[in-house]
């Protein structure tokens, strides 16, 4: 099969969501991903095309100490035919290209297999939580969580990168400027930031706090917006307080991920002080 391998292009937008929708079996679109990969800084999307349809899709985003792989995808029909392997080695490639020292990705038990050939390994599991029950009791909401104000937005990005473990202001401010008013903060008793949560309209995260009590407020005062769809969370299946926080609040789990990484390991706070991930791409 001739595939050509192309940077995503706008007017590609609705032949690669439905390309998404259809190799993650989801009804929801996707676009507003395929948006962020062409908007971010230091982000690159590529389509696979045959005959000049798009027939997969593979998005990164390089945050300097490591990239996010993500939405890699393949048509079900052509899937296991080297489309996948041709997309993957194009984004290794670029990522080379751009020195990066480490590479990481949550992958399906179905694309696992493809990551291992290209020497990722498995260094921690992402467990997808949605929420399928609300709590019965009143939600007692803290003085100490309000949404963001901007003069303490400096503050936030500076709370958010040792925990992280990179910068991401483009990525933090791309949520920021959909509604600034689901960007929570949580505060100590000296007005520091303990904790911050993005709560997207199906998605919980970014969510990273540095106590369970902060985690917490900022959970109930997310639980009191509203949603397009009962929302999920992406988080490490090693964070136990996250989990159990989680589970106490009607969150279930819906299935585990391989987070996988290529390249020099990182010193992350991925399974204590990171409560939920911004996404499956992005991290």
């Amino acid at each position: 099969m001739q595939i050509t391998i192309q940077p995503l292009h706008e007017a590609d937008f609705e032949a690669t969501d439905q390309i998404i929708m259809a190799a993650y079996n989801i009804t929801h679109s996707r676009k507003e991903a395929l948006v962020r990969y062409r908007s971010l800084p230091c982000s690159q999307a590529f389509v696979a095309k045959h005959s000049d349809l798009v027939v997969g899709f593979g998005g990164t985003l390089n945050y300097g100490p490591f990239a996010y792989i993500g939405l890699m995808s393949v048509h079900p029909a052509l899937q296991r035919q080297g489309i996948g392997h041709v997309l993957l080695e194009h984004l290794l490639t670029w990522l080379d290209e751009q020195t990066c020292p480490s590479m990481l990705l949550d992958a399906t038990p179905l694309g696992a297999p493809l990551y291992r050939h290209f020497q990722f390994v498995e260094d921690d599991q992402t467990m997808v939580m949605h929420l399928t029950r609300r709590v019965s009791q009143p939600l007692q909401l803290s003085e100490h969580v309000a949404p963001l104000r901007m003069e303490e937005w400096p503050a936030l990005l500076a709370f958010d990168t040792p925990h992280f473990w990179a910068g991401r202001a483009a990525v933090l401010a791309s949520y920021r400027d959909e509604e600034v008013s689901r960007v929570l903060v949580a505060h100590a008793g000296d007005g520091a930031i303990s904790g911050y949560l993005i709560a997207q309209a199906r998605t919980l995260g970014p969510w990273v706090a540095t106590n369970a009590e902060s985690a917490e407020y900022l959970l109930q005062h997310a639980l009191t917006l509203p949603f397009d769809v009962a929302p999920g969370v992406f988080v490490s299946a090693h964070n136990i307080e996250a989990l159990r926080l989680l589970t106490q609040y009607g969150f279930q789990p819906q299935r585990v991920l391989s987070h996988m990484r290529r390249g020099k390991p990182l010193k992350r706070t991925r399974q204590s002080m990171l409560y939920g991930q911004s996404s499956l791409g992005l991290g």
